[in-house]
């Protein structure tokens, strides 16, 4: 379908969801039961609406002047070749206004998450460290992603991106592109699974799929260099580097782990002719891209506490990493315990729309491990109540502002941290 005629669609379909809206908000005195069902329905239609605002800004920006780019038939087969399947059908690239794409990266972070749920995680995120009171998710993570880029893959819609300032006869700029042609292989033949599998599922696929694609990256490169004498790869860009140690360690981390971590898998799969298994089955924990250890992670029982549930999810391994990296960025052992990691889960519950609690369960591989995560707990409970000491294992620690703290040891090699609203 073209641009401008999806254009005109989702508009027109933005101001129907408007007109249902309002006509919910007309509803204010039917019954107490129907109105929570209006008041939900509501939420829902407030978020679809924000998601179409975005689209609509992109698409705008596609049919101004964007356009589809011509894929050179070279790139399609060293993609094909390197990876061993073919393209089921003709890879899309548009192109797209360089000050467009952050937008558009925006519109698909919030869009992967099921309704309403991305402001939920940004709580928990707050209340467990991970994020400042004034740090926004999805537009920082997409920063990340768009700042200086070259190229950009959709997993939503599995067609790439390139900027308007994209040069066909650049070797940094092709290579850029060939990484996105192996997404859009990968996601022909390995699509993501219908619905939202959750974020250790979702974390660790982008890691390995990313990780194949820049793996193949590198080939290419490598070839560049023995054909035509081309040395260098994609221009240091000092702007997304600064921008990268501005933010704060859970935000880099998950930007930096499919290179970081994700990549180095996929080079030994590919060593061992592995990579086809291992997206044929795709790890389910970023443990398992660290390649540490094989299990299925321990899903610990979470102790029954008052209000309603609001979301319920796992920080994982790299969040428990990345946890430990926000408590002291200065500790290069912080991984060490992390690695331990056998299994955790949070909660967050409301007990009214402004009083939420969390609590975080951890299970680790031994008692040495859990000892670590629970005196940086103390450590961060007595920093958030503003002691000047540590919290006391087991003892709730009240924060001026009325908030409560809490570290305890449910087992041995079991940590369990909460933060609740005043009373």
């Amino acid at each position: 379908m073209r641009p401008p005629v999806l254009l005109a669609l989702l508009i027109g379909g933005a101001i129907g969801a408007a007109g249902i809206l309002q006509g919910l908000q007309w509803k204010n005195a039917a019954a107490a039961s129907a109105q929570e069902d209006n008041e939900a329905r509501i939420r829902d239609l407030e978020s679809e609406l924000e998601m179409l605002r975005s689209e609509n800004e992109s698409l705008r920006s596609l049919a101004q002047g964007g356009g589809e780019v011509e894929v050179p038939p070279e790139l399609e087969h060293f993609a094909e070749d390197t990876l061993g399947l073919d393209f089921r059908s003709s890879p899309v690239v548009h192109k797209i206004a360089f000050e467009e794409l952050r937008g558009r990266v925006i519109a698909s972070i919030e869009s992967r998450f099921p309704p309403n749920t991305l402001d939920h995680r940004q709580q928990a995120w707050r209340r467990m460290g991970l994020l400042a009171p004034d740090d926004l998710f999805a537009p920082q993570l997409a920063a990340t992603r768009s700042l200086g880029a070259r190229s950009w893959f959709d997993d939503q819609t599995g067609e790439g991106w390139v900027t308007d300032q994209f040069q066909p006869s650049s070797i940094p700029d092709q290579s850029a592109l060939l990484r996105v042609l192996v997404r859009i292989l990968l996601h022909q033949h390995f699509p993501p699974p219908p619905g939202y599998p959750g974020d250790e599922p979702d974390r660790a696929r982008e890691a390995l799929h990313h990780g194949a694609a820049m793996a193949i990256e590198n080939r290419f490169l490598a070839r560049q260099a023995l054909g035509l004498g081309f040395t260098g790869s994609q221009n240091r860009n000092n702007d997304a580097t600064d921008l990268l140690a501005s933010l704060p360690a859970y935000i880099r981390g998950l930007a930096t782990f499919p290179s970081r971590v994700g990549l180095p898998r996929a080079e030994r799969l590919m060593e061992k002719n592995g990579l086809l298994t291992a997206l044929h089955s795709p790890p389910q924990t970023t443990a398992a891209v660290f390649g540490e250890v094989d299990f299925s992670p321990l899903v610990p029982e979470m102790p029954d506490a008052p209000g309603t549930l609001v979301i319920e999810e796992s920080a994982g391994r790299l969040g428990l990493e990345l946890w430990l990296a926000t408590l002291d960025p200065e500790d290069p052992q912080g991984a060490v315990p992390a690695a331990a990691w056998r299994g955790d889960r949070y909660q967050l519950r409301a007990r009214s729309d402004s009083l939420l609690d969390l609590c975080w369960d951890i299970e680790l591989a031994t008692p040495a491990a859990a000892d670590r995560i629970a005196e940086a707990g103390l450590a961060f409970a007595g920093a958030l109540a503003e002691s000047d000491s540590d919290a006391t294992l087991g003892v709730l620690t009240t924060a001026p502002d009325g908030r409560r703290l809490r570290v305890t040891r449910p087992t041995a090699t079991r940590v369990r941290f909460e933060h609740l609203s005043p009373p």
